[in-house]
């Protein structure tokens, strides 16, 4: 899957879902609505992928967020379950770092060391690994680079195009 060509599907699909409601949408409808669209969208490809048995949406399980419900859950014919928390990015704003920063905490906690959880982002990981150090919050986001930078190499933050082989690979 081309990550470019799936976030113009993710965002054709926001679009006809706001325009039908004929009213201006905030910023946070269209953040809502384009979460909803890219994970009803991941679910919809994946469906056709040959090592795919089953894909939940909106799964919750405490060994992996005991606060939240995991936005996609794939279960392998070879009897593994991938768990996919989707976001838009993990480093742009101030509450995705935030989430970045949870990823982080878990990671170095060990906690993707018994499950396979994948964090699926929308935007391209080269928004952040590409970035050049400006005078403005150089140290954060010398962190956030870091961050992505270590743990997409760990196979947890993937993009579309790389989720797909890393589900073949399993």
């Amino acid at each position: 899957m081309n990550t470019a060509d799936f976030i113009l599907h993710v965002e054709e699909r926001t679009w006809e879902v706001l325009d039908a409601k004929d009213v201006e949408p905030t910023r946070q409808a269209i953040a809502t609505t384009r979460g909803q669209q890219f994970e009803k969208a991941l679910m919809a490809r994946l469906e056709s992928h040959p090592a795919v048995e089953s894909v939940e949406e909106q799964v919750f399980d405490i060994g992996i967020d005991e606060l939240s419900n995991i936005d996609i859950v794939v279960n392998l014919k070879n009897g593994k379950r991938v768990y996919v928390p989707c976001a838009r990015d993990l480093w742009k704003g101030t509450s995705q770092q935030d989430r970045l920063q949870c990823v982080w905490y878990k990671y170095k906690a060990g906690l993707f060391d018994a499950n396979e959880v994948v964090y699926l982002c929308l935007d391209p990981l080269a928004n952040i690994l590409e970035w050049v150090p400006q005078k403005r919050n150089v140290r954060r986001k010398l962190t956030l680079k870091k961050w992505v930078g270590e743990l997409a190499g760990k196979g947890i933050i993937q993009n579309v195009d790389t989720f797909w082989d890393h589900l073949s690979a399993l």
